[in-house]
C-alpha cells in the first residue's frame, strides 16, 4: 500500500464514536477533542449564567411593579416552594447564592453539591418568573443543561488527561439535552400519523393552516399581524417541506450525542430553528439560542494548543473505491486506525475538511450511500 503524508497535521482529527477501526492513539484524539470542546463550552455557559442572573434581577424589578394578585404559580412544585411572589431581598439573596455557586464551580469542578445548589436556586428563580404567565418552554434548555452538569466534571485537559469515562459522561450530557428535541420531533410524527390514519378532518401538521395555528397565541399576545400567512397559504409546499426538514433534524438531534463531529452542525440547525420561530412566529428563544451557542461551538477548531497536544498521524493512505475503499492512519508509535467503505471516505473528509465534514454523520447518510455503492457498484473497487 502506498503511503502518503497526511496534509492535515494542524487540523482536527475526528472524535466520533464509530464501529471499530480505532487505535489507542485514535481514541486519545477523540477523547482529547471532546474534553477540550466541553471544557470551554462549560466555561462559556457559566459566563452566560452570570448574564442570565443579571437579567433575572432586572426582570424581577419589572414584576414588582405589577399587582401581586396576578402572581399565579404554574404547577404544584411552584405552589409548594414559591406560593406567593417573594420579597425583593429574598429573591436577590437566592440569586446571589446562585452566583457564588456558579463562580465556585469554575474553580471546583469536581464539587457536585455546588452544582446541585445552583440548580435549586435557578429552578426557584424560574418558578417565580413563570408565575406571571410565562410559557413552559422559557429557559427549559438552560435549566436542563445545569441539571445534567451535576453528573459531569471536566477539569482543564492540560491538568487532567481525558479518559474514556470522561468521554462517556460528556456524551451522556448531550444525550439528555438533545433527547428533548428528539421527543419534540417524535411527538409531531405521532400526532400527524394519528390524524392521517384516522382520516381526521382536523388540521394536521402538513396543512398550511398549521402555521397559522402554531403562531396564533404568540401573535395575540403581542397584538401583531402574521406577516408570513400568504407565503404558507399561497405556497403550501413551503410549510410542508420545512416541516419535514424540521422533524428530521429534531428526531436526528439525539444522534449527535455520540457523534461529536456532528454536534456543531446540530447546534447550528437548532439555533436556526429557534431563530425562525422567533422572527416568523414571535415565539422567543433568546436564552435557548445563546445556551446552544455556548455548548455546541467547536472551540478546539480555534485552539492551536489543542492541535499541538493531539497525536498527529505520521502517514495516511487512501486506497480503493466505493465499498472496497480503505483509509488508514499510521502513528509514529506504530498504531494504526483503519476504516472501510463509506467510513473510509468519511474519515478522509474529516481529516481534510475538519468540522465541515461533520454533517456526513447525520443519520441515514451512511446507510443511503452504502446502499448506493452496493446496488450500483456491486461492492467492487471499480
Amino acid at each position: 500500500m502506498k503511503q502518503t503524508p497526511l496534509p492535515v497535521s494542524d487540523r482536527v482529527v475526528d472524535t466520533s464514536t464509530q464501529r471499530g477501526g480505532w487505535s489507542a492513539a485514535g481514541r486519545h484524539n477523540r477523547y482529547l477533542r471532546t474534553a477540550v470542546d466541553f471544557f470551554y463550552a462549560e466555561t462559556a455557559f457559566r459566563a452566560f449564567t452570570f448574564l442570565w442572573l443579571y437579567w433575572a434581577m432586572a426582570k424581577f424589578e419589572l414584576l414588582l411593579e405589577r399587582p401581586r394578585v396576578l402572581y399565579t404559580p404554574m404547577n404544584a412544585i411552584a405552589e409548594s416552594i414559591a406560593p406567593v411572589l417573594p420579597a425583593k431581598p429574598a429573591f436577590w439573596a437566592v440569586l446571589c447564592v446562585a452566583a457564588v455557586a456558579n463562580l465556585a464551580k469554575i474553580f471546583c469542578r469536581q464539587t457536585v453539591w455546588l452544582q446541585g445548589l445552583l440548580v435549586g436556586c435557578l429552578l426557584w428563580a424560574n418558578l417565580v418568573l413563570w408565575g406571571y404567565g410565562f410559557l413552559s418552554h422559557i429557559n427549559h434548555v438552560f435549566l436542563l443543561a445545569h441539571l445534567f452538569l451535576v453528573w459531569v466534571a471536566v477539569e482543564k485537559p492540560s491538568n487532567n488527561p481525558p479518559s474514556r469515562e470522561q468521554f462517556q459522561t460528556i456524551n451522556w450530557f448531550y444525550l439528555g439535552l438533545l433527547f428533548t428535541y428528539t421527543l419534540a420531533g417524535l411527538w409531531k410524527v405521532g400526532a400527524l400519523g394519528r390524524k392521517l390514519l384516522m382520516s381526521s378532518g382536523d388540521v394536521h401538521w402538513l396543512k398550511p393552516e398549521a402555521a397559522l395555528y402554531n403562531a396564533l397565541v404568540s401573535f395575540r399576545d403581542y397584538d401583531q399581524p402574521f406577516p408570513y400567512a400568504q407565503l404558507f397559504l399561497g405556497y403550501p409546499w413551503v410549510w410542508q417541506v420545512g416541516f419535514v426538514l424540521v422533524v428530521y433534524l429534531q428526531v436526528a438531534s439525539v444522534f449527535a450525542a455520540w457523534r461529536p463531529a456532528l454536534r456543531p452542525w446540530v447546534g447550528f440547525f437548532l439555533v436556526c430553528f429557534h431563530l425562525l420561530n422567533q422572527f416568523a412566529f414571535l415565539i422567543f428563544f433568546k436564552v435557548t439560542c445563546l445556551v446552544l451557542l455556548c455548548l455546541f461551538f467547536p472551540y478546539s477548531w480555534l485552539l492551536p494548543a489543542y492541535r499541538r497536544r493531539k497525536l498527529s498521524p505520521a502517514h495516511a493512505a487512501f486506497q480503493g473505491k466505493f465499498l472496497a475503499a480503505t483509509y488508514k492512519r499510521l502513528y509514529a508509535n506504530g498504531e494504526e486506525d483503519s476504516f472501510n467503505g463509506f467510513e473510509a471516505y468519511r474519515q478522509l473528509w474529516v481529516d481534510t475538511y475538519g468540522y465541515a465534514a461533520g454533517i456526513f454523520y447525520l443519520p441515514g447518510i451512511n446507510t443511503a450511500v452504502s446502499f448506493f455503492m452496493r446496488v450500483f457498484r456491486g461492492g467492487n473497487a471499480g
